[in-house]
């Protein structure tokens, strides 16, 4: 399978690195020549180290040099600048995907004839490794066979694939915005806290740990704990006093969640 991804940023990145040994990624595009460059020879390296005989990745910058005898196109850019790559290219002959998970598949609709979406459920940064294997993937496909081809691509990367469509997929990314994005600035936040008194968060890696491990045998609303779960007004409101002025209507609006959820 020969692979053109359009795109060098965290998502391209990684998923370049997935499809080592099992397809020959031929194309790296992007806006930046700097980004485009990094990631083409990131590639030539690895393989070099891997697969001597590896067909060399070329990174270009312009989309009209985007080859035209590719198996896949592979759109892995921000969401704002997936249908400016798919208006500005031809119909090659290959199918075309977006690794989207709010970005519905319509946005190949007449533009391109055989295209799905590749969604992996995943939070990426450039240099942060991950097991492609343990990411949920989330397919979608244009045909029913296009379907089956990119659910046989993605099994060969993951073990958890799933045919999901546009509706299903937004849900679940609204749902990866609450449990990683706002669990994230939740951890910044914290983090703030403990650097009043020269510490951050990495002194509180073992209480996430343990709170994630509950997980695995206890939905959230059995593993809450806390003043809120036990209704201590009166630790709240000594938390309210003590919080910076940005911070109490946060802490009160998620309390009174809380609090309302166990009445």
């Amino acid at each position: 399978m020969k692979i053109a991804i359009i795109g060098a940023g965290n998502v391209a990145t990684h998923l370049a690195e997935a499809f080592y040994g099992s397809a020959e990624i031929c194309q790296i595009v992007a806006r930046s020549e700097t980004s485009a460059m990094r990631l083409g020879v990131k590639i030539n390296q690895d393989l070099d180290s891997c697969l001597p005989d590896h067909t060399v990745c070329e990174a270009v910058t312009d989309l009209r040099a985007l080859r035209d005898d590719m198996d896949l196109y592979l759109i892995a850019v921000n969401d704002d600048s997936i249908i400016d790559v798919i208006s500005s290219t031809p119909d090659f002959p290959g199918i075309w995907i977006h690794t989207s998970g709010s970005v519905g598949m319509d946005v190949f609709s007449g533009r391109k004839s055989r295209y799905g979406v590749f969604y992996p459920l995943q939070t990426f940064s450039r240099d942060v490794a991950v097991d492609f294997s343990d990411i949920p993937m989330l397919i979608e496909g244009s045909s029913r066979d296009i379907a089956d081809k990119l659910y046989d691509i993605a099994s060969g990367i993951s073990r958890t694939v799933m045919l999901a469509g546009s509706d299903l997929r937004e849900s679940i990314h609204v749902a990866a915005v609450f449990a990683c994005n706002f669990a994230n600035l939740m951890w910044a936040e914290a983090d703030r806290l403990l650097q009043l008194h020269g510490l951050d968060i990495r002194f509180m890696l073992p209480l996430l740990k343990a709170t994630l491990g509950k997980l695995e045998e206890k939905s959230p609303a059995e593993a809450m704990t806390g003043p809120a779960r036990r209704g201590d007004m009166q630790v709240i409101n000594k938390h309210l006093v003590s919080l910076p002025p940005d911070l109490k209507p946060v802490y009160s609006l998620l309390t009174e969640k809380i609090l309302k959820l166990y009445e």
